[in-house]
């Protein structure tokens, strides 16, 4: 993605995180990870807590001893006996749960997996630490192109600490699920393909694809990024290791049929999956719903034909702008799409956080108005549903995400930063 030029080959690279001037030593980054890590523990102390971490590590245990996971009764046998319910409905957790993840899932889980459920529980906050300073680094990642490399201000280094400590993080602590740990394995990932080491990278930008439907234009963002090598290191791990956790648990990498074959139906046997009963749903379907429109539940097939409706759109959209993009714009594109046309829930929505380094391209390039509409979608993804229950507003998260979608879509793919004095 850098310029060619006879001065490109000596600037430092544009787009990574080397190329901000914040000493390695910036107090900031392990503070507010600091602050996450203790909530993590009191979390980890509730026996009510991490939910969803408990499914994704036990899918693991059973996986790693070769039985099945992807059977839902057996999940929901094991969920029940660590959380008991004395009277449960057909809306309790313990009938409300399943285990989806590919069969990847099964390896990266477990080293948690070989844990006692206690120990388990603290070394995924230790996980969740190392994830937190990456993302408060995330405003110095995929920097402007021209921007010089100056000390980073103070308000940035500020809104590093703001993207780690929110309610929106908090709640994932509660429950043990994942956004935190994919957008700290893009920005690693990142700053590994930015210093030449590009199975790291890849191994990291694997780990995303716990969620495929929403880590599918990983792929893409990477070709934009660093060619078809880097995406074809991306997709030789996922592939690899998805075969891998077949074979664990199914006895054959061929069992990653019968995983294909399970996911799309069991997947609605969950009422909080389904954009019918769940308003906190982001993506394009719920929102036509909640405005009136007919309800689609979206499948596998109906995911990809939207993603690919959204890379069309923003093809055409660098075409008409005459400029290839902007490393931050081409992620930002990447995480607006994957909330648009994923049938997922709210907490997902703290990845829209990959969006700050566009964000922040706005800002240096004095576009700010879009910079400050950028700033209030992002806000409005970390109010509660409760607030606009009074209004009657159940679709907050979902007309969010859509109109971030907009604002990528008209606004600079290649914001031109303006030279400036440096900064102490």
């Amino acid at each position: 993605m850098a310029d060619t030029g006879p001065s490109a080959a000596a600037a430092p690279r544009s787009f990574g995180l080397r190329s901000g001037a914040v000493p390695r030593t910036d107090p900031l980054p392990f503070l507010a990870a600091g602050l996450l890590f203790f909530i993590a523990l009191v979390v980890a102390s509730k026996d009510d807590l991490n939910r969803d971490f408990f499914i994704y590590r036990i899918g693991s245990v059973l996986g790693l001893r070769g039985d099945w996971p992807y059977d839902v009764p057996k999940i929901r046998a094991l969920v029940a006996e660590r959380f008991p319910d004395p009277n449960p409905d057909e809306t309790s957790f313990v009938n409300n749960n399943g285990y989806f993840p590919p069969p990847l899932a099964i390896v990266f889980y477990a080293p948690f997996a070989a844990l006692p459920w206690a120990a388990s529980k603290i070394a995924w906050a230790g996980t969740m630490f190392l994830a937190a300073v990456a993302i408060a680094r995330l405003p110095r990642a995929f920097r402007a192109p021209n921007e010089p490399p100056t000390v980073l201000p103070l308000v940035w280094r500020l809104v590093g600490v703001a993207l780690v400590l929110n309610y929106l993080s908090v709640a994932i602590i509660a429950v043990g699920q994942t956004p935190l740990l994919f957008v700290g394995c893009v920005i690693a990932g990142q700053w590994c393909f930015d210093r030449g080491r590009l199975w790291p990278g890849a191994l990291l930008w694997a780990v995303p694809f716990v969620k495929p439907h929403l880590a599918l234009p990983l792929v893409a963002l990477a070709w934009c990024l660093g060619g078809w090598k880097r995406a074809g290191a991306v997709f030789a791990v996922v592939a690899a290791l998805n075969l891998i956790g077949a074979t664990l648990a199914g006895g054959s990498p061929l069992a990653i049929r019968e995983y294909l074959d399970y996911v799309p139906v069991a997947h609605k046997a969950v009422l909080y999956n389904r954009a019918e009963l769940n308003p906190q749903i982001t993506s394009w379907n719920r929102l036509l719903f909640s405005l009136g429109g007919p309800l689609v539940e979206l499948t596998i097939v109906t995911t990809v034909i939207g993603y690919l409706v959204w890379g069309a759109l923003v093809l055409g959209r660098c075409a008409a702008a005459g400029a290839r993009p902007s490393p931050a714009w081409a992620l930002a594109a990447t995480v607006v799409g994957g909330m648009l046309c994923c049938q997922v829930l709210g907490y997902e929505t703290l990845a829209l956080v990959l969006t700050i380094p566009w964000v922040r391209e706005l800002f240096a390039a004095r576009h700010r108005w879009q910079g400050t509409v950028a700033v209030l979608l992002l806000l409005l993804q970390q109010v509660s549903r409760e607030t606009f229950e009074p209004l009657g507003i159940d679709f907050h998260r979902s007309i969010g995400v859509a109109l971030f979608a907009v604002l990528v879509l008209i606004g600079p793919v290649r914001p031109v930063v303006e030279p400036r004095e440096p900064r102490s």
